[in-house]
């Protein structure tokens, strides 16, 4: 897995100069393939009412901390701990051996590799982060949507950048009654698929300023927290 698709999979189609290799192995065991699911496409007032669903549910969370596994075109993955603080703040550290760490201060998104001493930077405002991190979530009319779905107690929802600045699409998913956001897929221009999906999520009360701070990420202190 690249660093490109690091950023594709956590940053939601933010993409970075270069293409610079790095292995974020081991690999997991491939999941057992089950039977195609039914999907329902949504129109009219089903699909104004699930975009408004998933809008609630993404405006409701001010802070979170979890889990994620990170699933590759190529087959590797990748497991780590994030940090979410709306509006714009994020934190994804990737767990050994890889030397990824992606935040947002709420202006900046930048990836660091500790192991090259790269980063790599771009405005938030420039990237569909802020389809979760946005101050007033509105998905309809931050981004394109292209399709509204149902299966079973899954809603799905495939957006594009509006802008017109990014190629390629994501997808979101949520569970459940309350529409808890667990995973999403990127799809690149390419038609290659990276997807992020969420574990063990709670709802901190705060957290350490320092978690979103690019200059202590600069200076390689991601482990500094009061």
């Amino acid at each position: 897995m690249n660093r490109r698709f690091a950023l594709m999979g956590l940053a939601a189609l933010f993409t970075v100069s270069g293409a610079a290799a790095q292995d974020l192995r081991p690999r997991l065991p491939a999941t057992p393939v089950a039977a195609t699911p039914v999907i329902i496409a949504l129109d009219g007032a089903e699909r104004a009412a699930a975009l408004a669903q998933a809008n609630g549910a993404l405006n409701a969370v001010q802070r979170m901390q979890g889990r994620f596994e990170q699933a590759a075109p190529d087959g590797g993955r990748a497991r780590g701990t994030f940090y979410l603080q709306r509006p714009g703040k994020i934190r994804f550290e990737y767990d050994a051996p890889a030397t990824l760490l992606i935040v947002s201060d709420g202006n900046v998104v930048a990836m660091r590799d500790t192991a090259l001493r790269t980063t790599d930077r771009t405005p938030i405002g420039s990237t569909p982060l802020n389809l979760i991190l946005g101050a007033r979530i509105d998905l309809a009319r931050d981004a394109r949507i292209l399709r509204v779905s149902r299966s079973g107690p899954w809603l799905m929802i495939t957006a594009r950048d509006r802008s017109g600045q990014t190629d390629g699409q994501i997808s979101l998913h949520f569970f459940g009654p309350n529409a808890e956001l667990r995973s999403w897929d990127v799809i690149d221009a390419a038609g290659a698929r990276t997807r992020v999906t969420l574990s063990e999520m709670t709802q901190p009360a705060s957290f350490d300023r320092r978690l979103f701070r690019l200059e202590d990420m600069l200076s390689n202190r991601p482990g500094q927290r009061r």
